[in-house]
């Protein structure tokens, strides 16, 4: 039913990490994320103050932030959807009644110069001044 075991597609990717190509992808993007990471951490600050809790800002590939508790995080992932800013909302991934409300951010695929626009967005899509 298959070709067999991957024999070929294993011996190409023990050279590529034997000659140390993996090695140095991995390196230049953690310094790659941690630009973006810092860019979003950095403008959700400015933008957003003491508006929103920053979680897991140090390290990864996603951050999530908490809105206060009367905010409507699926409303506002909605709307911001309406205007090409794409927010994974918060409160689904809880279990039971008691959910937070906010979003969780993913930083991987945008460039650092185009996060901070992404914030203010968000920024004007919270209302906040």
């Amino acid at each position: 039913m298959d070709l067999g075991p991957p024999s070929f597609f294993q011996e190409v990717l023990a050279d590529f990490m034997g000659e140390g190509h993996f090695a140095r992808h991995i390196r230049r993007m953690r310094v790659l994320y941690r630009e973006r990471r810092s860019a979003l951490v950095d403008s959700i600050s400015k933008e957003l103050g003491s508006i929103v809790e920053v979680l897991g800002g140090e390290a990864g590939m996603h951050l999530a932030v908490t809105l206060p508790n009367r905010s409507r995080d699926l409303e506002i992932a909605e709307r911001a959807a309406r205007q090409n800013l794409w927010l994974w909302p918060l409160s689904p991934s809880y279990l039971g009644k008691v959910a937070r409300s906010g979003f969780i951010l993913g930083f991987g695929s945008t460039a650092a110069a185009d996060i901070p626009r992404a914030v203010r967005k968000l920024r004007n899509l919270l209302a906040v001044k």
